[in-house]
């Protein structure tokens, strides 16, 4: 087991979500696919301080992307590669991870730059494809472009020397690699350039779910599998998670954290099914707020 610091860390709700540094996607080079689908699919569910709390194998394995043991050992090759860190939670048989180097937590972190991963072509067949050294390059590409804010010109030359020695390829590979880009990015070549520009159609379609719906819905999963609350309807898990929305602010006035908060109701609930005018019964017991049955979700 890799040891890490104590999960901790409860920004949510600030628009830093689903994003990767561009320190972190300089790590991409190194990595192969299995490596790469799971840190993407931890940077689902960070927090805005980079950690992911819970994360089962269950929802690595989800759609056949990887079996048990893959998790087990594509946890352990991100963690010596010095991509993330992880603590494993012997009662919950989880796994609290920190993606190391993405924290967003202070002001000036936006100007380090990120790729914002909350699009549909991440989770497209063309982008799962992909070799995982195409996927690396296709994110320094979109680091180059500034996601669509400019193009990125270079000498050909210049390119091949450059990705050759990050990729670790030969110019052949490196030919045939741009030739799969195509479909992500308009590529030419003018007076011994290349012109490489961000394809809007490609990657401008966001995922119907927005970053923090997404994240509020895997605290509430992941809160409901570690205390044994049933699951059996996807509506409760959305009404639970519009309850983080709505109590933040005041447990956020009463010192307290309104995760924190949903653990301990959800502590109360073990074995039931969850329900989420009981969860909002809880919470506002919680903060000393007068409950009425009246008072809308």
């Amino acid at each position: 087991m890799h040891s890490s610091p104590i999960y901790k860390g409860r920004g949510i709700l600030r628009g830093r979500l689903m994003k990767l540094k561009y320190k972190v996607i300089a790590k991409f080079t190194m990595m192969t696919n299995k490596e790469i689908a799971l840190l993407m699919l931890a940077a689902q569910y960070q927090d805005e301080h980079g950690h992911v709390k819970g994360l089962h194998h269950k929802y690595a394995c989800q759609g056949g992307t990887m079996c048990k043991q893959t998790f087990y050992n594509v946890l352990r090759s991100l963690a010596a590669k010095g991509v993330i860190s992880y603590k494993h939670n012997v009662l919950t048989g989880d796994y609290d991870i920190i993606i190391l180097d993405n924290d967003f937590s202070y002001p000036s972190s936006y100007q380090e730059g990120y790729v914002n991963l909350n699009r549909k072509v991440f989770s497209s067949p063309g982008f799962k494809k992909l070799r995982a050294k195409e996927k690396a390059l296709l994110l320094l590409l979109l680091q180059r472009t500034h996601e669509n804010r400019s193009s990125y010109q270079i000498g050909t030359k210049k390119f091949y020397e450059k990705y050759m020695a990050l990729l670790g390829v030969t110019k052949h590979v490196l030919r045939g690699y741009l030739h799969s880009l195509k479909k992500f990015f308009s590529i030419g070549v003018k007076d011994g350039k290349y012109f490489i520009t961000f394809l809007w159609r490609v990657f401008g379609e966001r995922r119907a779910e927005s970053e923090v719906d997404q994240y509020l819905g895997y605290i509430v999963r992941t809160g409901c599998r570690r205390n044994k609350v049933i699951v059996d309807s996807d509506t409760e898990v959305k009404d639970v998670a519009q309850l983080l929305k709505q109590y933040r602010q005041a447990a956020r006035e009463a010192g307290r954290d309104i995760i924190d908060i949903l653990d301990d109701s959800l502590a109360v609930c073990k074995k039931l099914l969850l329900n989420g005018k009981y969860i909002h019964k809880l919470i506002r017991q919680e903060l000393g707020i007068e409950y009425r049955l009246t008072r809308p979700l």
